[in-house]
Formats: structure tokens, C-alpha cells, sequence
């Protein structure tokens, strides 16, 4: 990783620290290019390191929008601090069990009574190409490709 892209990640890592939910975009599959958000949680403790990280429910809308078309964004929000992200990437859906435990945390028992192990749940991985932000500091863009 050059030392450009690891203070780009940086950046973006320190300006989400504190924040844990955020919207997560993908395009419909109305045939009419209708788009599609819904709340999601980074599960509060996994710092971004250039790759972002969800748990899914196999059988959800979205991972049937994101396996049809791999384009998404996610945007969040922190009123309190006035920061603002938005990622524009690529999602893919991700059954590694490895991966999947690596990541639980007790708290999904909530939402995935099976854990980490069962093939209903999924990650899904969003590699931004591009993230923008605002900020009481200012405002840019970063590209990581």
C-alpha cells in the first residue's frame, strides 16, 4: 500500500471512528433505476481499513440488489461532531466463515440467532473507489483506487 493511500485511509478512519450507523444505497431491481437505502451498522468497533464490513441475512433484498448489480453507497452522519462521509464502491456478498467470526460480535445474536457459522448469514464487503466528506475542518475527496 503506498504511504498516500494509507493516509487517505487513515483519514477516512479517524473522521469514522465515532460513527457506527450509516445508510447503505444499492439499485433496485424495478428495471426503472430506482434506488434503494437502509440503515446499517459497522458494529461499532471495526475501523475501516480501506474495506467496509456488514452482516446480512442471506435472504434479504439487498443482497439480491447487490449480486445484480455491484455498485453501491453508503453515507453517514454525525450531527453532533458536523462530519459527513459518503463512499461510492463495490459490494460483494462474502460466506467465509473465518471472516464471519473474525467480525461477530455477541451482540448479533440479536439479529442472527445461528452465529457466525450458519450459511444464512453473510458479510457484505464494500471497497469504496471514492469517499467524500464534510466536516467542521472542511471538505474533500479522497479516491482510493
Amino acid at each position: 500500500m503506498t504511504s498516500k493511500r494509507a493516509a487517505a485511509i487513515a483519514k477516512i478512519a479517524d473522521m469514522m471512528a465515532d460513527i457506527d450507523f450509516c445508510m447503505l444505497t444499492t439499485q433496485m431491481l424495478d428495471g426503472e433505476g430506482g434506488l434503494r437505502a437502509r440503515p446499517m451498522s459497522n458494529n461499532g468497533e471495526v475501523e475501516f481499513d480501506g474495506e467496509v464490513w456488514f452482516f446480512s441475512g442471506v435472504d434479504t433484498r439487498k443482497i439480491e440488489e447487490i449480486e445484480a448489480d455491484s455498485n453501491v453507497q453508503i453515507s453517514y452522519a454525525d450531527t453532533e461532531n458536523f462530519v459527513f462521509i459518503s463512499m461510492a464502491g463495490q459490494a460483494e456478498v462474502v460466506t467465509d466463515v473465518r471472516k464471519k467470526k473474525e467480525l461477530w460480535m455477541d451482540e448479533l445474536s440479536h439479529w442472527f440467532e445461528d452465529g457466525p457459522e450458519s450459511e444464512d448469514v453473510v458479510l457484505i464487503k464494500v471497497t469504496p473507489s471514492v469517499v467524500e466528506y464534510w466536516s467542521g475542518d472542511g471538505d474533500g475527496e479522497i479516491s482510493l483506487d
